[in-house]
């Protein structure tokens, strides 16, 4: 196994985010009416799991130990060896798995079933199966499909499950052939094919009644997630944060879905953007002739406008077809892109295409370069450097350097090299990003350009991990590995980011003794404060990680009968960071809020 593999993000590492990007359409109109989320401690019970199944050796050699084939966990359980490694989205997910690379495992998985309790479908139609699925295939994994029985004893194939590297992956299986049966079960069964291999996890299972005629609007961006990232001068791959003065006419994309049971005839997307007090559009896309139940497709609005100045941008994308739909709340999506600018209030001109949380890591001990394609589309301006969000397995002494590469991956600029201290470790640790200045901040002529962070590996095999964040399409995002610097893609986005104007870098604060605690983290509504020891807060304040400050208030203004509450209503979602004064100094800690 190479030592660059995609690691996951635990609960309890400090992120590095911005307001998180992605928009999702309105909650479903149909609710679950059979729901697994495998969060709860018994979420198990009711669930066939089988036989347990006999530890071994590594040479396959059978233990007589025997424990469960399927068991509940997270990201960090899951790849507790370094083997599985099930992307942790959202922050601190649980769900269920069949897993062959931690312990108690290796175990016989040569072919084990997850089994539903009895689930009745009389008087149900339409009935539609929704799950999420992590199966990587690695290692010598065997097959994973999906099956159902309307009678004990007897099983039909539904779908042989397709392997997607290093992501989750969404289904959308049509159960219409069992609708009115009194005891349907559904069945996954997946194979370790007989030798050790990774495994296969299993989240999110929603049964629900479908519509006749149901569109759905998923997601909505700016740039496409479907853009070819070898077309150059075109501008059409996604950023979550792009320089006002790279921007060409702005395109924008949706995926759209049919999630009714009949075909969807001229299908259509409209958008507007709301950018500083003004709404533009509406802006229209080509039409769809005829979108089948349960397909997908992305369309794309090329929209004519782009900004003049910076700001943050909301896009609203509605979708519309020629029958009337059925379940209309769910037909809208919102999205959000910041135009950046020099200076720290707009983002120090930074160009992105992260998602903005991060689920995983990429990285190890041996010297690597992972990199992100960024378009530019206009001269005259300079490539000034980068903030790379650093894994928390980072270690003190590993060193590292930016890398400006032109669309061929030849090297156009450095920054110097970098010996990460323990100052910078616990700037990782605190959630915050590092900046590397390039040498020469070299002017970019129009075309395609590789922006990455390198480590260069040393004698004592210090580790250098990258967060990563949202998913990367083909060709946006590579990792270069080995003496000949072999190229290989990466389906996961590095946390790197460019930016076009100097970044400034912040003098070290005084830290107090003892860490900040903040409970809950992740939080939905509210956190609470905790200082340690018997420090006194004098003020605290929230910033998002572009450094704009969100909340401020002094002790005096808000405190509860176990510590200061941060009211975290009407904020989106994403990481933002709790600075503390107190009368010994300043701490710091990052607060992920999730909706």
């Amino acid at each position: 196994m190479r030592s660059q593999t995609i690691r996951r993000l635990g609960l309890g590492m400090a992120a590095w985010a911005m307001a998180v990007t992605v928009a999702h359409a309105q909650a479903r109109a149909e609710a679950c009416f059979f729901s697994a989320d495998f969060e709860e401690a018994d979420a198990l019970t009711g669930w066939e799991i089988g036989p347990a199944v006999e530890r071994r050796t590594p040479e396959g050699v059978g233990l007589g130990e025997f424990v469960p084939a399927w068991t509940l966990g997270n990201a960090d359980e899951a790849d507790a060896a370094g083997y599985f490694a099930v992307p942790d989205s959202p922050i601190g997910n649980r769900f269920a798995m069949a897993n062959d690379a931690a312990a108690p495992c290796n175990c016989d998985l040569n072919d084990v079933a997850l089994t539903s309790p009895l689930i009745d479908l009389s008087g149900r139609t339409g009935v539609a199966l929704e799950c999420r699925v992590f199966h990587d295939g690695i290692f010598g994994s065997g097959p994973a499909v999906i099956e159902y029985s309307m009678l004990d004893g007897q099983w039909l194939a539904l779908d042989t499950i397709p392997t997607v590297d290093g992501q989750w992956q969404r289904l959308f299986i049509d159960l219409g052939a069992a609708d009115g049966s009194p005891t349907f079960r559904l069945r996954i069964r997946w194979s370790d094919g007989g030798v050790w291999a990774g495994g296969f996890a299993i989240d999110d299972v929603c049964l629900r009644e479908r519509r006749s005629h149901d569109l759905v609007v998923v997601r909505g961006q700016l740039g496409s997630q479907s853009a070819s990232a070898f077309e150059t001068g075109d501008q059409l791959l996604h950023y979550t944060d792009l320089p006002v003065t790279q921007v060409a006419p702005v395109t924008l994309a949706a995926l759209v879905k049919n999630g009714g049971r009949s075909a969807l005839h001229q299908v259509r997307l409209s958008a507007t953007i709301d950018h500083n007090g003004t709404t533009y559009g509406p802006f229209t896309s080509d039409v769809i002739g005829e979108l089948f139940p349960g397909e997908e497709r992305e369309m794309t609005i090329p929209t004519g406008w782009q900004p003049i100045a910076p700001g943050q941008a909301t896009l609203t994308f509605t979708g519309t077809s020629s029958e009337a739909d059925e379940a209309p709340s769910d037909e809208v999506a919102v999205g959000h892109v910041r135009f950046t600018a020099p200076g720290w209030a707009d983002g120090y001109a930074a160009m992105r295409c992260d998602q903005g949380v991060p689920t995983a890591t990429v990285g190890g001990t041996e010297g690597f370069i992972v990199l992100n394609r960024m378009e530019i589309v206009h001269a005259d301006d300079h490539a000034a450097g980068i903030t790379v969000a650093y894994g928390h397995d980072t270690e003190v002494g590993a060193v590292v350097r930016a890398v400006l590469m032109d669309g061929s991956f030849t090297t156009v600029d450095t920054s110097m090299r970098r010996t990460l201290s323990q100052a910078d470790i616990d700037a990782i640790l605190n959630g915050m990003p590092l900046y590397e200045a390039f040498h020469g901040a070299p002017a970019l002529a129009p075309g395609d350009y590789h922006v990455g962070i390198q480590h260069l590996a040393q004698e004592e095999g210090r580790a250098v991990h990258v967060q990563v964040g949202g998913e990367a399409s083909e060709g946006r995002s590579v990792i270069m590995e080995g003496a000949t610097f072999l190229v290989s893609e990466l389906s996961s986005t590095p946390m790197v980011r460019l930016h076009l104007a100097e970044v400034a870098v912040a003098i070290q604060e005084a830290h107090s003794h003892g860490r900040l605690q903040l409970v809950p983290n992740p939080a939905v509504d509210h956190s609470t404060i905790r200082l340690p020891g018997t420090e006194v807060m004098k003020t605290w304040t929230l910033t998002d990680m572009a450094g704009r400050m969100v909340l401020q208030k002094s002790a005096a203004q808000n405190r509860s009968g176990t510590g200061m509450v941060i009211e975290l209503a009407g904020l989106p979602a994403g990481t933002y960071l709790v600075r503390v004064e107190t009368g010994a100094g300043v701490l710091t800690a990052p607060l992920v809020v999730l909706r």
